[in-house]
C-alpha cells in the first residue's frame, strides 16, 4: 500500500510538472491565468503572500524554475525593473507579456510614470487583459484553444457580474474620498468614481507638516476608516487612526482572490467592516 501511495504521488507530480509552466509576478495574476487555462497549465507567482513586490528578491530556486517557463507575465511592479533582464538571461526563449499592454493607464504626470501598477482592482481592465492573455496563450498552445476560449468566456462573465455588483453598491458613494496607507486602489477609485487619499506617496511617508495637513483634511472629509495592507508597515497609519479616532481595516490588493478583495473593500467603504 505504501508503495502504491508513493507511486501515485510520483505520477501526480510528474503530471503536474509536465504541464507548460507560466510565471507571473504577483498572486492576482495567477488567478487570472488559472481562470482562463484551468488545470492545463502550471502557474507560479514570483511574489508570494505577505511579501512586498517593491523590494522582493527572487530565490535561486525560482530562477531555476524560470528557465523552464514558456511565458512570463509582468505586472509593472517595482522589483521587475532590476530583475527582468536577469529573467531574460535565465531563459532567452521565454516570451514576456506586459499585462498593462493596451490598457488606459493612470499616469503620474509629476514624475512621468505610471503611479499604480494594481490594474486588477478594476474588473473591466482585468477583462481587457484576459482577452490579450487568452490570445497569447492560444498562440503558444494552439492545442488548448477550445479550453482557453471557454475559460475566458466564463471568467469574463464573472468579471462583468462583479463590475455591475460593485457599480450598483458604490453608486451612492460617488465622489466620496477614502483614506489608504499605500496608494494601491487608484484603478478601483477611477472605475467607481471615488477619490483615493493616500498617506504614503512614491514610497515615502509624510513629514510632520504634511501629516498634520492630512489629518485636517481627513477630519473635514469625515473619514473614519484607514485602509491598510499586510505588506506595508503601518506605524504612521496608527498615528492617523488615533488622531482621527478611525479604524484600521486591512484589505490586501495582492490577495490571490481578486473577487474577495474587491468586495471586501466595497463593503468597508459602505461601512460594513465586520
Amino acid at each position: 500500500m505504501r508503495f502504491l501511495t508513493f507511486f501515485l504521488f510520483l505520477l501526480a507530480s510528474g503530471m503536474l510538472y509536465g504541464k507548460p509552466l507560466i510565471f507571473v509576478s504577483v498572486l492576482p495574476q495567477k488567478t487570472i491565468v488559472e481562470a482562463i487555462a484551468g488545470d492545463a497549465l502550471r502557474v507560479e507567482a514570483m511574489v508570494g503572500k505577505g511579501f512586498n513586490p517593491a523590494t522582493y528578491q527572487p530565490s535561486p530556486r525560482q530562477i531555476a524554475r524560470l528557465s523552464k517557463a514558456a511565458l512570463y507575465v509582468r505586472a509593472g511592479v517595482p522589483f521587475e525593473q532590476s530583475w527582468l533582464p536577469r529573467f531574460r538571461s535565465a531563459n532567452p526563449s521565454m516570451r514576456i507579456l506586459d499585462m498593462r499592454q493596451g490598457l488606459n493607464l493612470i499616469e503620474d504626470h509629476a514624475h512621468g510614470q505610471e503611479s499604480d501598477p494594481h490594474i486588477w482592482t478594476d474588473p473591466s481592465l482585468v477583462k481587457q487583459h484576459a482577452r490579450v492573455l487568452t490570445t497569447e496563450l492560444t498562440k503558444r498552445f494552439p492545442d488548448l484553444q477550445e479550453q482557453l476560449q471557454t475559460g475566458y468566456q466564463a471568467f469574463a462573465g464573472k468579471l462583468d457580474a462583479l463590475d455591475s455588483e460593485l457599480e450598483a453598491g458604490l453608486a451612492p458613494l460617488k465622489g466620496k474620498t477614502f483614506l489608504v496607507y499605500h496608494p494601491a486602489w487608484s484603478y478601483f477609485a477611477r472605475r467607481y468614481h471615488l477619490h483615493q487619499l493616500a498617506v504614503e506617496a512614491h514610497g515615502k511617508e509624510p513629514n510632520s507638516r504634511s501629516l498634520a495637513a492630512l489629518i485636517d483634511q481627513a477630519r473635514r472629509l469625515g473619514i473614519h476608516a484607514i485602509i491598510v495592507q499586510p505588506e506595508h508597515a503601518n506605524t504612521t497609519a496608527g498615528v492617523l487612526a488615533r488622531a482621527l479616532n478611525a479604524e484600521l481595516v486591512e484589505v490586501d490588493p495582492l490577495d490571490e482572490d481578486i473577487f474577495a478583495s474587491l468586495r471586501k473593500l466595497a463593503n468597508v467603504l459602505r461601512g460594513k467592516t465586520s
